[in-house]
């Protein structure tokens, strides 16, 4: 069994329920771990997945307006699967968010984890 990841990578993303968030940009950390169908059998990119893609989709993903961390995991584990080249068991998407608009969080982070099957 393999997987392929990227771990925490840093967008400003136009996301929130709360119009200046949505215009000004949330920072989040996304990771990304896919679960590869089978062992790639030859030595060549062509036959696995190539972990700067996972890179562009988050950024290109991430780039567009939306309310819910919900919708963003969903849309990037939907554009992974409809761009990979290999075959994938399921997707799993974590959304950090390191800063609410709350008066009383403290916490490191909050967010969202997402699983898709494919």
């Amino acid at each position: 069994m393999f997987f392929v990841f990227l771990d925490s990578q840093e967008v400003n993303c136009p996301i929130g329920v709360h119009e200046f968030e949505r215009k000004e940009g949330v920072k989040l950390f996304i990771s990304v771990k896919v679960q590869l169908s089978h062992v790639p059998d030859m030595d060549h990119i062509y036959h696995a997945l190539d972990y700067t893609q996972l890179v562009d989709i988050v950024n290109e993903v991430s780039s567009q307006e939306r309310q819910l961390l919900e919708t963003l995991a969903a849309d990037i584990a939907a554009e992974i699967n409809t761009k990979s080249s290999t075959a994938i068991e399921n997707i799993h998407i974590r959304i950090e968010k390191p800063q609410i608009p709350h008066d009383r969080y403290n916490a490191k982070s909050c967010g969202i984890e997402y699983i898709l099957n494919c």
